[in-house]
């Protein structure tokens, strides 16, 4: 007869597992910072070159909505400040400073999964988060703020399912975290509303029944303390240096009117999964998003029949990405990052519970049931790496974002250094355009303080006032040069006469490298010409014609 193993042998063999979950999610980081490495040396795109070069004008002691404008809330340029205070502005410090925030949500996808599911989960989340945690379809490889954002929700996830269905410090420190994530987008507010539900209902079927709506009121008060007392002191802070009505305008106001839409509201929510600019998002973490469908479904069923918190927990992060990314009816693709490592969790949270209902019903032996778990679990991990590899790992640099952005990216790059050939290090530049990067690869100044033209673009709120501000700062220090994008197609007429006033005719063009139409000419002031060079970029200078393309 075989013998029964005693306690000392069954603790012996869960301390075993315990090791197996701290080996796979060891792995998984070595996995994640691997695919990482792959884009180290993409440039930064245009939203990461704002940050940088605004931050930078911070450390300088520069205003930020006065001397520098952006319509987002203040923490990425702090973020970015603060780094470059520490480690400078290159490239790869925002590229390692974006892995160990990866890293950082990885491991928050592992301890959320060991919460609400199982180790096998956490392993199988971990892994599948770190393949697609770079996806270039939503923008992971590179250094743009839904990155820092999902560390920071993940973040208020995990001290929410500690709360234990009772108030306490776990349910501020949640708030405090989606506080900290709301002063890098003010989307945030979704999530919040999607963790408030949660905590209401884990406190509520917690509590005593007598103390519930007690219990339930000092639960919601608190995790909305840290937000209230972090926000107000923001508007205390822009009040009393004279900022206030220009950081309501940039962060409120104006966000408002960047956020309609021509279509109906409901329509956003469909157009989620048909985006017209950018129909590749999907392809390169297709397994993800189709695992995803099928995950929110079984999990609702789940949450019903079951009245699984878990559940529930999984399918509130997954509808606060899934709504923060319709509602500002832009859907560029690094808004869909925010899904990313929800569905990671749901997708592997679904396999769990799957694993144990078919452990629980017996409709497998014990032997094929520990065959057949690891196989489960590892099918979204594996899929996706076979779609990453061929979107991502085996692409070259130019290859990852060519889909994405055409090639923009490279293509301010090289502007970038054409423009500090011709220029002097205290000379003063203007892009009218949305192309920071030039700003940060030229190492110039812009002579205004809008760095990108969206602000200045027709159909805003504010617009007229933030053109009159654009002339009356750039009539001060007239730039010695200025390159003009096809952005806005047909700019406003005080916007000509100042060009006419202080420019003669272009002194160079960029033509498109396929249909040879002008995608920006360069104007340089009339008493201080810099020398000629070729604008004139072709892609195929960094090695950028891929196979099977003609020019």
């Amino acid at each position: 007869m075989k013998p029964v193993p005693g306690n000392g042998a069954v603790a012996l063999e869960a301390r075993g597992r315990g090791w197996l979950g701290w080996a796979g999610l060891v792995a998984a980081c070595g996995v994640l910072i691997a695919f990482r490495l792959h884009a180290f040396d993409l440039p930064l795109e245009n939203d990461e070159c704002n940050y940088a070069y605004i931050g930078a004008r911070l450390l300088a002691g520069d205003r930020l909505y006065i001397d520098v404008w952006d319509h987002q809330p203040f923490g990425v340029f702090v973020l970015f400040a603060d780094v470059i205070a520490i480690f400078g502005d290159a490239p790869e410090v925002f590229r390692w400073m974006t892995t160990v925030f990866s890293l950082a949500s990885l491991g928050l996808v592992f301890a959320i999964l060991r919460r609400v599911s199982s180790q096998g989960a956490a392993v199988a989340g971990a892994l599948l988060f770190a393949v697609v945690s770079s996806d270039p379809g939503t923008a992971g490889e590179g250094c743009n703020r839904e990155i820092y954002m999902s560390t920071l929700i993940l973040g208020a996830w995990y001290f929410a399912l500690r709360c234990k269905g009772r108030p306490g410090w776990p349910v501020v420190a949640s708030g405090a975290a989606l506080g900290l994530a709301s002063t890098i987008k003010t989307i945030v507010a979704v999530h919040w509303l999607a963790l408030a539900v949660w905590v209401a209902i884990s406190v509520w079927t917690g509590a005593d029944a007598n103390r519930r709506v007690r219990s339930v009121a000092t639960s919601l008060a608190l995790f909305a303390a840290a937000p209230l007392a972090l926000w107000f002191a923001v508007f205390a802070y822009f009040g009393a240096t004279d900022r206030w009505s220009e950081f309501i305008d940039a962060v409120f106001l104006f966000n408002l009117s960047y956020s309609g839409s021509s279509e109906s509201f409901l329509l956003r929510f469909v157009r989620f999964f048909a985006p017209v600019k950018h129909p590749f998002i999907f392809d390169s973490a297709l397994p993800l998003w189709i695992g995803g469908i099928g995950a929110t479904t079984w999990l609702c069923i789940y949450a019903i029949v079951r009245r699984n918190r878990n559940a529930l927990a999984a399918l509130l992060l997954v509808a606060g990405g899934y709504v923060a990314v319709c509602l500002p009816a832009r859907f560029w693709p690094h808004y869909y990052y925010m899904l990313v490592p929800a569905l990671a969790i749901a997708v592997s949270a679904a396999v769990g519970q799957l694993v144990a209902w078919l452990r629980s019903s017996a409709l497998l032996g014990s032997s094929w049931l520990r065959t057949a778990s690891p196989v489960l679990f590892a099918v979204l991990p594996i899929a996706s790496f076979i779609t990453e590899y061929r979107s991502y790992l085996s692409q070259p640099p130019f290859g990852i974002t060519i889909t994405r952005y055409n090639s923009r990216d490279f293509w301010g790059r090289a502007q970038g250094e054409n423009v500090r050939r011709v220029t002097n290090l205290d000379d003063e530049i203007f892009v009218f355009g949305n192309d920071a990067e030039i700003y940060y690869y030229a190492r110039r100044k812009c002579a205004s303080r809008f760095t990108m033209i969206t602000g200045l673009q027709s159909g805003y709120a504010g617009v007229d006032q933030r053109r009159a501000t654009l002339l009356a700062e750039l009539e001060q220090r007239p730039p010695r040069l200025i390159l003009v994008l096809f952005d806005e197609r047909d700019p406003w007429d005080e916007w000509k006469a100042f060009l006419r006033k202080h420019y003669d005719e272009p002194i160079g063009w960029d033509f498109h490298d396929r249909t040879r139409k002008p995608i920006m000419f360069v104007l340089a002031r009339k008493d201080r010409p810099v020398e000629p060079i070729n604008w004139d970029w072709d892609r195929s200078e960094v090695g950028g014609w891929l196979l099977g393309e003609r020019r």
